[in-house]
């Protein structure tokens, strides 16, 4: 009996929350023998192609244009100005790869993610084959257009949270599907040379008495990490010198835009005198490690707010649907405080492995961090972990591929 066969789509060329998710998907397929194909749009930083080979059965590259790889500022990527460049000499000829891998290959199942995964895979509406989606983030489409997009030519729409589901029109196509992670690597973590490294680094600035704050993520505004430095400064102005802790930040700029963000919000740390609190440490894979060592995580994304930082849409919106960062954060047992945007109430509860405060009330989250430094309240459990079980994730998975 021949193997059924699914392309997986991916088209962000970092191993992000998304990517997990799409690389957990297509081990569920590969343990239950079906063949899997990766096709990347950009693996331009190598670590795609990684990866993702232990749990793929082949990977195609495209030659995708760089018109097309601008993520993250879909006003610019609209533009009059741009549009010879994002849509006759990016998309169509992207197109046109894909349809030759399509004609090429039967495929029993067409699976992409995001907003932009919907977008770029448009050729799959004319080949056989179910369609399925995974709607990444909240819905920021009219109804019409959702409906147009999402749902036109999907066969089911998957979402990671029920916010993301409540976001989109009504429709027997789309369903809840939590992230399925691997509890098992949890376990396992050896703290002991991230702490060794911490208390150096403490050490020099006599800080090593300090509660540990810890951020992981991008450095953009749409992250909020303005926002987090910001109330660090607020911190300086309603506590204590002794009372301050000290803010570990990983994270590397990706390109020309957020390198700007970057020294802006160095500038500032300077020109308030913050420096001695935060440490810039770019990014780290063993974040697992760090996250066992720091004392509170904090996760300061944005809903929706005007932006002034060159090289961004001038409204920024927040991406979550479900963050993984968060479900670790909880799976490490840290304490985290969370702005309360799409998919956070799924993993957070209040007082048991977290505090969730308002993105759109100016001082809520300095109010929230001040509470959490007075009265330091502690990790007691994770209430909703049984929601992101591996064994629901592949159950509902195989579900819908067979």
């Amino acid at each position: 009996m021949d193997r059924k066969k699914v392309l997986v789509f991916e088209s962000y060329p970092f191993f992000s929350g998304a990517q997990r998710v799409s690389a957990n998907f297509c081990k569920v397929l590969k343990d239950n023998n079906i063949h899997v194909t990766l096709l990347l749009a950009d693996d331009s930083k190598n670590i795609l192609s990684e990866k993702f080979g232990p749990v793929v059965d082949e990977i195609i590259l495209l030659n995708t244009s760089s018109k097309l790889t601008q993520y993250g500022n879909a006003e610019r990527w609209f533009k009059p100005a741009n549009f010879f460049g994002s849509v006759i000499m990016g998309l169509i000829p992207f197109y046109l790869q894909c349809i030759k891998v399509f004609r090429k290959n039967k495929f029993d199942s067409f699976y992409f993610c995001d907003p932009r995964g919907a977008v770029m895979m448009a050729p799959s509406m004319f080949f056989k084959g179910k369609k399925i989606c995974y709607l990444q983030g909240k819905n920021k489409l009219s109804e019409r257009l959702a409906k147009m997009i999402y749902l036109s030519y999907t066969d089911y729409l998957l979402c990671p949270s029920t916010d993301v589901l409540e976001s989109l029109p009504d429709s027997p196509k789309k369903m809840v599907l939590n992230y399925g992670i691997d509890f098992s690597q949890y376990k396992d973590i050896d703290p002991l040379p991230v702490r060794n490294e911490i208390e150096q680094m403490l050490r020099q600035e006599e800080n090593g008495d300090r509660t540990k704050l810890l951020y992981a993520g991008l450095i953009r505004p749409q992250k909020g990490v303005h926002h987090l430095v910001t109330a660090i400064k607020d911190l300086k102005n309603n506590i204590s010198e002794t009372e301050m802790p000290v803010l570990f930040i990983l994270g590397n700029p990706k390109n020309e835009a957020e390198d700007g963000f970057k020294k802006y919000l160095e500038t500032f740390i300077e020109k308030n005198e913050l420096t001695k609190y935060i440490y810039w440490l770019g990014w780290k894979d063993n974040v697992l490690e760090w996250m066992k060592n720091a004392d509170y995580f904090i996760f300061p994304t944005i809903d929706k707010e005007e932006c002034n930082f060159e090289g961004f849409d001038k409204v920024i919106e927040s991406s979550e649907g479900s963050p993984v960062v968060l479900i670790e954060s909880s799976l490490s047992g840290l304490y985290t405080l969370a702005s309360k945007v799409t998919g956070v109430n799924e993993t957070i509860t209040d007082g048991h492995n977290g505090l969730m405060y308002n993105p759109n009330l100016p001082n809520d989250l300095s109010d929230n961090l001040i509470k959490i430094i007075k009265k330091k309240p502690k990790f007691i459990d994770f209430p909703n972990i049984e929601r992101f079980s591996p064994k629901t994730f592949a159950s509902k998975i195989m579900s819908i591929i067979n």
